[in-house]
């Protein structure tokens, strides 16, 4: 799934080359999406002028002049194109005479969405380690689940949230409470460090998410990525561990060595 880091290179893309520039036409694949774009989404784009493209944590927002905003949700598999044609295009619009298109094999992205109610993010100045323990310390669900919960903190999906518990030295699995403030200290740094370094690489593309930004180019992420998508530990070398349970509705792994 696309994370903050890869919205975020979506975005700039976006921004960089279409900024200003006018909405011309827009269409609606066949079959589109599970939930197709409403009709308010369609008019405020056709002959809109982006005054922007803005990101909150997953979504990625269209600012148009005079026109409020249109929201865009990624889901699982959704990638944002300039041009470039697949069996999956649920939703185009032309920008100029270039074609922006909305790919999603697995149907779960959104076009026209609401923004729901969402946590900071963590390179937000109101995310530190006192309101990370604040959201922590009473509870009794795994730290993952929680880092992931995006009510609670906008951004981090599985790649970075299992990143950021490696690099803090915190196994998934672990009640929330049962951190000590160090460990939460470590933590928040960790989630702001990690995704800095996810934006940097523009994002991560493994096998299992093919992430790409609009111009067709790879992120770099995961040449630096010590858990996810390993066999072995990158920090230590041990043979990573995987909790043969969901947490947060994901896979979970873990190095018994670097992580307690």
């Amino acid at each position: 799934m696309p994370e903050l880091p890869e919205v975020e290179t979506v975005r700039r893309v976006l921004q960089e080359r279409y900024a200003g520039r006018t909405v011309t036409a827009v269409a609606v694949g066949k079959p589109t999406f599970y939930r197709p774009p409403p009709l308010s989404a369609i008019k405020a784009l056709t002959g809109g002028v982006i005054s922007a493209f803005r990101r909150r944590g997953k979504y990625l927002i269209v600012v148009l002049k005079d026109r409020g905003e249109v929201i865009f949700h990624l889901g699982m598999s959704g990638r944002i194109t300039v041009g470039g044609e697949s069996p999956h295009v649920r939703f185009q619009m032309w920008i100029g005479t270039e074609a922006v298109r909305f790919h999603d094999s697995r149907r779960f992205a959104r076009v026209g969405c609401a923004l729901p109610q969402l946590g900071p993010e963590p390179l937000d100045p109101e995310f530190d380690s006192a309101y990370l323990w604040k959201i922590l310390r009473k509870r009794s669900a795994p730290v993952k689940a929680l880092i992931m919960d995006q009510r609670l903190i906008a951004g981090l999906g599985n790649i970075y949230a299992t990143e950021a518990l490696h690099l803090a030295g915190v196994r998934p699995a672990r009640a929330a409470k049962s951190l000590t403030k160090a460990e939460v200290s470590k933590l928040a740094a960790a989630c702001r460090d990690i995704l800095q370094s996810g934006i940097e690489a523009g994002g991560a593309t493994l096998d299992d998410e093919a992430f790409l930004d609009p111009l067709g180019r790879p992120g770099r992420m995961q040449m630096g990525v010590k858990i996810y998508g390993r066999r072995d530990c990158g920090t230590c070398g041990n043979t990573i561990v995987d909790t043969r349970r969901s947490i947060g509705g994901r896979a979970s792994r873990y190095c018994p060595s670097c992580q307690r």
